[in-house]
Order: C-alpha cells, then structure tokens, then sequence
C-alpha cells in the first residue's frame, strides 16, 4: 500500500472520528449522557491523539458525576495540547469537583495566561476561589467542633479517672470507718459488760444474770449490724400525755441544768475528743450534756459555759483544744436549726421508744433490772448506738450515689468515643476520592454492556411422594441407595 493510500485510508478514520463527536455532541445537548460517553469514546479509539475527543468526554463525565474519569481525560486533554486554553478549563473544574482548590486555581491561571480575554476562564477562577474559602470555612468549623469534643472527651477521661481515685480513697476511708464503728459498738458492749460484773462480782447466784446480760448486748449488736429504717410513729406510748400547764417553756431555764457540774476545761476536752469521738458526738444534746427536754434558753446557757471552759485560747496547754471547741460549736450550730433539731427530737424520741420496749420484753422474760444495769446508761448506749447507724446508712447512700455519677460520666465518654471514632471514618471515607473511585466503578460496572454479570442459578422445588398412612412400601431404602 502507498503513502497516498495511508493518507486517504487516515483522513477516512479521522472523518469518521469526527462523525462520532458531532453524534456524542448531540446526545450531550439532548441530555444522554451514557450515549454521549460511548460515542466520544468510540471516537478516541479511531482518533487516540485528538485532544478535543477527551475534552468532550471529560465533559461527559462531570455531567455523569464521575469526577475522577473526567480528570483522567481532563489530564490526557492538557498532555495532547499543552497550549490549548480549554483543556485547562476542563482540568480545573475536574479538580475543582474533587476539591482540590489549588492545583484547579493554578490550571485556571495557567489558561488565563495563554487567552487572557476569555471571561469564562476569568468566571470559573472566581468561582473556584469562592468555593475554596467556603471549604476553608466548613473544614474550620468541622475541625473546631471535633476538636471541641476531643476536649470533652479527655475532660470526662481525665474526670473520670480522678473520679475514680477519689471514690479508691473514700472507699478506703469508708471502711475504716465501718472498722471505727465495729470497734465503738463494740467497746460500748464491753463496757456495759464491764459495769454490770463489777457490780454483781461478789455475788455467785448472778452468774447467771451476768450470761443474760451478755447475751442481751450481743443481740443488740446483731440487731445494729444490719440498719434498719426509722420508724417515723410511735406505736406504743409509754407515758400519758401531760395536762397543758406541764408544757415546757422554751424561754425559761431548767434548774437542773443550770446547777449542772460541768467539770474542769481539760476534763471536757478528753470527753469530747474520746476514742471514736466522731461516732460518739453525733447527737448533739450529748455533746453539750443536756437531755431532749432542755429549753432553747438551757442550749444557749450551756454552749456559753462550754465554749469557755475548751476554748483553746483559755487551756493554751491542751494540744487539741481548738478541736474539742469545734465539736461544741457544731453541736451548738445543730441545735439553733429548727428542722435538724426537729428530725434529732424525732429520733432520740424513736429510739427511747424502741429501747423502752426491749427492755420491757427482757423484764417480762423474767430477767431484773440488777442484770439490765442503769435505765439512764442503756438508753445513753442505744441512743448512741442508733444516731451511729443512722450516719452508717447515710455514707452507704452517698457512696451509693457517687457509683452512679461515675457510671454515668464513663457511660458518656464512651459515647463521645464512639462519635470521634466515627467522625474518623466519615473524613477517612471522604479523604483521595476513595469514595468516587468506587461509586464510579460501580457506575461504570452497571453501563458496560461487556462486563460479566452472574445470573441466579435456577432450582427447582423439592417434590417427594405422598404415602398413604397404613401403607408400607418394602425395600425403598435399597431404591434410594
């Protein structure tokens, strides 16, 4: 074959390349994209070297949503035709849609540079630019709001964690004052033992009172190692209400409180501040010595006294003086409170009922009053015994409510966990076009008439036959086998 008949045979594929655009031109206008796509490609293979060919296709492919496709021909455009200005027009607005606002601003520059009248190159820089400075923003925003919960997040770690010390320490302290408290009831037990042997040491024919005694405070003990809720009404009165002239007045003294010995300062100061004071001055009237009928007048008379003789600036000597005053004054400070003095009423009052009644039972159980000791020293005991349990059941509701808030705050770190860690994959999922990539492929799988497609297998229905009942059919197992 000649020269002239390559030329000839070449012109003839370039005219039919051509046909082939003008054909995906009409289709692009027409709105068929896919016909558009096949066409310009159709062109490509007779024509591989025409620039225009990718120029239109990469067109196609914007319009078709496939981004990296048409920076792929976008590219192959700019190769083909370096001076050509529309090819970097088709680059810039492929790289524009996968936001890659630099290397698209360049490309328009780079076409403005080589036809520097063209408005639609000026138009589609300031586009570009615009919508790099709305992404600027967006990603700031996005990245001040992840941060903002990173900081959360390591807020609510680091809360948790000291959360979690301070619970390891009060859990430690907790327990030993639950040790504390054992300890007191038991020294209390021990030195009502103590009292009733002394008494009774010279007496064989007690020996037996003496058992009971201990066997009684040992039921107490058991009694108190379980806390049980304070009954708010008395049931059984033991005293009749008194005629309306007995009514206590809170405006006047008591005399027997005011003639009351209080002791030296020293002395008060080894009382108040005696082994397991903090569960021995729990009730207030105990601390300053007074019954629940001291007038309001009584309180303040005593607190008077009392701070005198422990002020720490009076017994300079005593080490643990400024102590000793505290314990007074916060009694003071309970007592002035209506409400609190009205709940501690209530539950020295329950408490006198409950100890009346138990040693009522025991009395009736034939047991004498030698055996039960002083009435005043075991109500003393018991009422000790109930503030102490009182304030046990009180620190296990606190600890109680400190778990729940320290699950609570975990329960919420975990879930601003879970959102960075999605948020994570959302910006790893978006990130080198990874997602158009494969929503391309897929496009691209579905329109291609070659590409292998499986289609489901046919299976036919299981059938077996019917067997009437009574029926016996021999030897079908060898038939089957």
């Amino acid at each position: 074959m000649s020269n002239v008949d390559e030329e000839e045979e070449l012109e003839e594929y370039k005219v039919i390349a051509n046909d082939l655009k003008d054909q995906g031109n009409q289709a692009f206008q027409a709105g068929d994209v896919q016909l558009a796509i096949s066409l310009f490609t159709q062109a490509i293979d007779l024509d591989p070297d025409n620039h225009v060919f990718y120029s239109n296709r990469a067109a196609a492919y914007m319009k078709a949503d496939s981004k990296s496709k048409a920076l792929h021909d976008a590219e192959k455009c700019v190769e083909l035709a370096p001076t050509w200005s529309k090819g970097y027009s088709r680059l810039g607005a492929a790289q524009q849609c996968l936001k890659r606002f630099d290397a698209a601003i360049d490309n328009f520059k780079k076409g403005i540079e080589l036809e520097p009248n063209n408005k639609s190159l000026w138009a589609s820089l300031k586009a570009c630019q615009d919508a790099f400075e709305a992404d600027k923003k967006v990603r700031f925003d996005i990245a001040r709001k992840e941060r903002a919960v990173e900081e959360e997040r390591l807020r609510l770690r680091e809360t948790i964690k000291k959360d979690m010390e301070v619970e390891k320490k009060r859990k430690l302290e907790e327990q030993q004052q639950e040790s504390l408290l054992s300890d007191f009831l038991s020294d209390i037990n021990k030195s009502s033992n103590s009292e009733v042997k002394e008494k009774h040491v010279n007496n064989p024919d007690n020996q037996e009172e003496d058992n009971l005694l201990a066997d009684f405070f040992s039921e107490v003990a058991a009694t108190t190692a379980e806390p049980k809720p304070v009954r708010q009404v008395v049931v059984e009165p033991v005293e009749a209400p008194q005629p309306e002239e007995n009514v206590r007045d809170e405006s006047s003294l008591t005399e027997k409180y005011v003639s009351q010995d209080l002791g030296d300062g020293r002395a008060q100061c080894e009382r108040l501040l005696a082994t397991h004071f903090e569960w021995r001055n729990l009730n207030p009237y105990a601390v300053l010595q007074l019954g629940a009928d001291a007038t309001e007048e009584d309180i303040k008379l005593r607190y008077k006294k009392m701070s005198l003789k422990v002020h720490p600036d009076r017994l300079r000597d005593v080490e643990n003086a400024r102590d000793a005053f505290e314990q007074v004054k916060e009694a003071y400070m309970k007592l002035t409170d209506e409400v609190l003095k009205k709940n501690l009423l209530m539950h020295i009052e329950n408490a006198t009922d409950e100890y009346k009644k138990e040693r009522r039972k025991l009395l009736a159980k034939g047991k004498k009053e030698e055996v039960l000791g002083e009435f005043e020293d075991g109500l003393n005991r018991h009422i000790m015994k109930h503030f102490a349990e009182i304030e046990r059941m009180r620190r296990r509701s606190e600890t109680n409510l400190r778990g729940y808030s320290a699950r609570d705050k975990m329960a919420e770190a975990a879930e601003l966990e879970k959102q960075a860690k999605h948020q994570e994959f959302d910006k790893s999922w978006t990130e080198d076009t990874r997602r158009d990539k494969r929503i391309g492929n897929w496009r691209e799988f579905q329109t291609d008439p070659t590409a292998k497609k499986v289609k489901a297998s046919s299976y036919k229905e299981e059938s077996r036959e019917e067997v009437k009942h009574g029926v016996v059919k021999t030897e079908t197992w060898k038939k089957n086998w």
